[in-house]
């Protein structure tokens, strides 16, 4: 058991060192729309690839080890449980949601939550009732970026990462995958955006001002928002992808 344990660990960190390196080839290649898939495979992978192994290691797991077995199950059925509450949680505050329509789009307004894109299975655009306060340009941009979440399905692949956790969550390194594949789905947001014509500035200052409300419901690290220094690097980012996409109209 403590060796294929071992194993699994290893393979996750070989993977995460694969992943992180694809996902700079991608973004040297200007390319932000895609940097989440590495993390998303080497998730999937450091949890599939160990699976048909696991029977056997368990069939002759010595006595002396069978807390291993209770500990994980323990573990997984505590996440599986903060999983379900949390989605109670939001069905619980959904109620008292008022559905609206901002610049032409159905969105639903919330006290506390928002902007973001909450629901695994339906999900929809949150806004927060402060929105009204900020300037028109500053709101479409949100709701953009919103839009731009909403059209790639963030919401479901999170929970599809969430999930491949569950069966390991003693796993450290798909932790740390979890955090870069989060961090990866708002720099492929940001390369939508800047896509669509909005400019690096205006969308900066929005993301800098507002940033600081986006709800972790959708998966969003509150770490990823908030930190500076993550801010700065999705900044450059935005900047190299700008020039990327200067360079291939010339």
């Amino acid at each position: 058991m403590l060796m294929w344990l071992t194993g699994t660990l290893a393979l996750a960190l070989l993977l995460s060192a694969c992943a992180c390196r694809a996902e700079r080839q991608l973004q040297r290649r200007h390319d932000g729309k895609r940097t989440r898939w590495p993390w998303l495979a080497a998730l999937a992978a450091s949890v599939v690839l160990p699976l048909p192994w696991l029977p056997a290691v368990l069939a002759s797991l010595p006595a002396e080890q069978a807390q291993l077995k209770l500990g994980w199950l323990m573990l997984s059925a505590g996440m599986l449980m903060l999983l379900v509450l949390r989605g109670i949680w939001l069905l619980s505050h959904q109620r008292r949601w008022q559905k609206t329509t901002l610049l032409g789009t159905q969105v639903y307004l919330s006290g506390g939550i928002g902007p973001c894109v909450a629901g695994w299975l339906r999900p929809c655009i949150v806004m927060p009732v402060w929105l009204s306060l900020i300037a028109p340009q500053q709101q479409a941009l949100l709701l953009a970026h919103e839009q731009c979440r909403l059209a790639a399905r963030d919401p479901q692949l999170l929970a599809l990462a969430h999930a491949l956790i569950v069966l390991m969550p003693w796993n450290v390194p798909l932790w740390w995958q979890l955090h870069r594949l989060r961090f990866a789905i708002e720099v492929d947001a940001d390369a939508r955006m800047l896509a669509q014509g909005h400019a690096v500035r205006d969308y900066a200052t929005a993301l800098r001002q507002h940033g600081q409300y986006y709800s972790g419901l959708t998966g969003a690290s509150p770490l990823v928002l908030n930190d500076p220094r993550a801010l700065r690097r999705r900044r450059r980012l935005m900047g190299r992808f700008t020039r990327g996409q200067a360079a291939n109209l010339l």
